[in-house]
């Protein structure tokens, strides 16, 4: 990076944090003055936001430790939380189009913990090796691979790089698949709290954290078909990739973390050097400048001409649930169906549009806003007349899955969590806690059955007879719906679900989804399906759109995004422990596990 780029991203940092205590402070001076010094810090910003040329001979520069989330960051945010302004969709695109850029000689990546998950993981491989067809060479550099440990996945992402180098120092932490699963009730029972939920049906185990102690025989037989899975796709990947045995990828698998000595001679790596080694060395094989892939993907932008065909893309990526979509205040996406469907209302202003392409990310959620988002993606293709292919990323599970069934094709990755056809619903009863507590409850019904979500009683009799009548008509209703999308028959219904998990290469097997690939293969069917021929010109159209400054200072004003909590990690509070608890609430979820590989 030379000078000048130096200061331009030391006065875009200066500016944003300025900004951040402008408006901190804001309700203390309010009026002109506020207003002239946030304008004045806009101007600060503008000035340093230009498209970065690419030179003539480029070597893009990825670094996988930054988050790529499914949607588009909030530059006024992204400098506070680490996450990257740009989506996975615009890295996958970026790497795409710098395939035929005759300006882009190589990739030089990094990567030590990533936050992508397996199937993302996949889908980006995918651009690499599409990136390499094309008789360029893709190199990545590591300092790490993991905190002792827990490195396997940014290695299977590595194992496709033409060129693995590793610092001296380091280590490979390539240790493998675990699953953790928390189990509540006896600390929740020492508060005098009392789950009380139901599922349909045995495999739909979300609610077990709180209900049980111990991981029930149903439970472990998914988690484990689960975690075998996902072991077989990163051990068979890493063989193939690095010209190994799956039994020798196994075999260092069990004695990790390997050593960078040990490595090279294992064949895990080619060399051994520092970062700025690699990077100057790629400078000089090919006469180039390092650009950091953000630049280039700054000017890859969307083709939005209204006398070009459009294909749109929406992206749901978040737990769901009935309003509006925001971040949770555990720093988790939230999938609002007023917002979903205000947004489809809005695509359907553009008259050009020929094909939607919907991409998940969503462990499930509430049913009925579930119900409402498919509801809407019906009514826009019949509206519009134009096919919807669904693309999944890491999960399309329950409600996700549901919600994906508005598809007229529906693309997975092999390690895509997809399923748990299912239900649960139930409430925590406080009754023990308040007598703990001295705390007494009047209660007043005007009905049989008023009080049936209050949580100062379990169930009675008849109101538990009522709530699991209501599970068994939403079940019914889920696998009908499914049963009619995907055409099977209740039988093959009832081996497929009752809340069991697959991933995306059992799920093609079954006939949940019609096809294993990526984003670029659900752009390839969406074309097809749309009449668009090859080679037409044609543009995409992405949501959510980029959020106004004004939308993004009302999301800071009202906690979305929080970056404090990285605070919390800092003195071991783990986000994403928080964000399993949070889940919980949903009727229509995956279980709260937590992989680690």
């Amino acid at each position: 990076m030379d000078t000048w780029e130096i200061k331009k991203e030391a006065r875009k940092k200066v500016g944003l944090k300025l900004i951040l205590k402008t408006i901190v402070y804001a309700f203390a001076i309010f009026g002109a003055v506020f207003i002239t010094i946030l304008l004045a810090l806009l101007t600060i910003l503008g000035s340093t936001a230009k498209v970065a040329e690419v030179p003539n001979n480029a070597v893009l520069k990825i670094d996988f430790d930054t988050t790529y989330n499914e949607t588009r960051g909030d530059d006024l945010l992204a400098e506070f939380t680490g996450d990257s302004l740009y989506s996975v969709y615009d890295l996958i695109k970026a790497v795409n189009v710098a395939a035929t850029d005759d300006r882009v000689k190589a990739i030089a990546a990094s990567v030590n913990t990533t936050s992508l998950g397996l199937a993302q993981i996949q889908d980006i491989a995918r651009a690499v090796e599409i990136f390499k067809s094309s008789g360029k060479e893709a190199y990545i550099f590591s300092s790490g691979m993991g905190s002792f440990g827990q490195g396997t996945k940014e290695y299977y992402l590595a194992s496709f790089f033409d060129e693995i180098w590793l610092q001296p120092s380091a280590e490979i932490g390539i240790t493998g698949v675990g699953i953790e699963v928390p189990f509540f009730k006896n600390l929740l029972h020492k508060f005098g709290i009392s789950p009380e939920f139901y599922s349909r049906y045995e495999y739909k185990n979300a609610a077990a954290s709180l209900t049980e102690n111990s991981i029930s025989k149903p439970y472990k037989e998914e988690l484990n078909k689960l975690g075998l899975g996902l072991f077989n796709q990163l051990t068979e990947g890493i063989a193939q990739n690095r010209n190994l045995t799956a039994e020798k990828v196994k075999q260092l698998i069990n004695k990790a973390p390997i050593f960078a000595d040990e490595a090279l001679n294992q064949e895990l790596v080619d060399k051994l050097a520092y970062q700025q080694e690699m990077e100057s060395f790629l400078e000089r094989r090919y006469q180039a400048k390092i650009l950091p892939i953000e630049d280039y993907m700054a000017g890859v932008a969307d083709y939005r001409e209204d006398d070009v065909p459009l294909v749109a893309v929406l992206t749901l990526e978040g737990a769901i649930d009935n309003g509006i979509s925001f971040n949770s205040p555990a720093n988790d996406m939230i999938i609002g169906s007023k917002t979903i469907t205000k947004q489809l209302e809005d695509l359907s202003k553009y008259q050009n549009i020929k094909a939607l392409i919907v991409r998940i990310n969503s462990p499930g959620g509430s049913y009925t806003a579930s119900d409402e988002i498919w509801y809407a993606l019906k009514r826009f293709k019949a509206w519009k007349s134009v096919p919807i292919v669904v693309s999944m990323s890491n999960y399309a599970a329950s409600g996700g899955y549901f919600v994906a069934l508005a598809g007229d094709y529906i693309i997975a990755e092999p390690a895509t969590v997809t399923g748990s056809i299912g239900v649960l619903g139930g409430k925590i009863v406080l009754a023990d806690l308040w007598k703990k507590l001295d705390v007494n409850w009047a209660e007043l019904k005007y009905g049989d059955n008023a009080g049936i979500l209050s949580a100062n009683h379990k169930f009675t009799p008849s109101e538990k007879k009522i709530f699991n009548r209501s599970l068994d008509r939403i079940y019914d209703d889920f696998t009908a719906k499914v049963a009619k999308a995907r055409n099977l028959d209740m039988e093959q219904m009832d081996k497929i679900a009752r809340g069991r998990i697959w991933l995306g290469v059992d799920a093609f097997k079954l006939g949940l989804i019609d096809e294993l690939g990526g984003f670029e293969a659900a752009l390839i069917k969406a074309k097809e399906l749309s009449g668009i021929k090859p080679g037409e010109n044609f543009g995409m159209l992405y949501y959510p759109k980029q959020p106004s400054f004004q939308e993004q200072l009302s999301k800071l004003l009202g906690g979305g995004g929080l970056p404090s909590l990285q605070v919390l990690e800092k003195y071991g509070v783990s986000v994403d422990d928080l964000n399993m608890l949070f889940k919980l609430q949903y009727d229509t979820v995956l279980p709260p596990f937590k992989i680690k590989m």
